[in-house]
């Protein structure tokens, strides 16, 4: 991923960076909505995010562009990433919960 991102910004070598936050949060009525974001070499705003509500891959800066192109062809697919976020985080989010609320009643 890394190294795609830094061919397209026809970057070598050199010091980079790619931070990922991945997340699921569950909403008031109980749905779920999951996210992804990218950041690059430290910028102040995501490079690249997808949200499991809006979908595509959405461009925070304008040389992300090229990098959305080839993901929405190439990358991760959308209903795999979807369905990671919706299912697999919810799963987890719950067993975190679950064993906080074990630690907090035996307190």
């Amino acid at each position: 991923m890394l190294t795609e991102i830094m061919g397209q910004q026809g970057q070598g070598a050199g010091l980079h960076s790619l931070q990922a936050t991945l997340g699921c949060e569950l909403q008031g009525d109980l749905s779920v909505r999951g996210f992804w974001r990218l950041g690059y070499n430290r910028q102040d705003q995501d490079f690249l995010t997808f949200d499991s509500e809006t979908l595509p891959w959405t461009v925070a800066t304008p040389s992300a562009l090229h990098i959305k192109k080839l993901w929405e062809t190439q990358g991760p697919r959308a209903d795999l990433v979807k369905t990671f976020l919706r299912v697999t985080c919810l799963a987890q989010l719950w067993r975190y919960l679950a064993s906080w609320r074990g630690l907090l009643e035996n307190t």
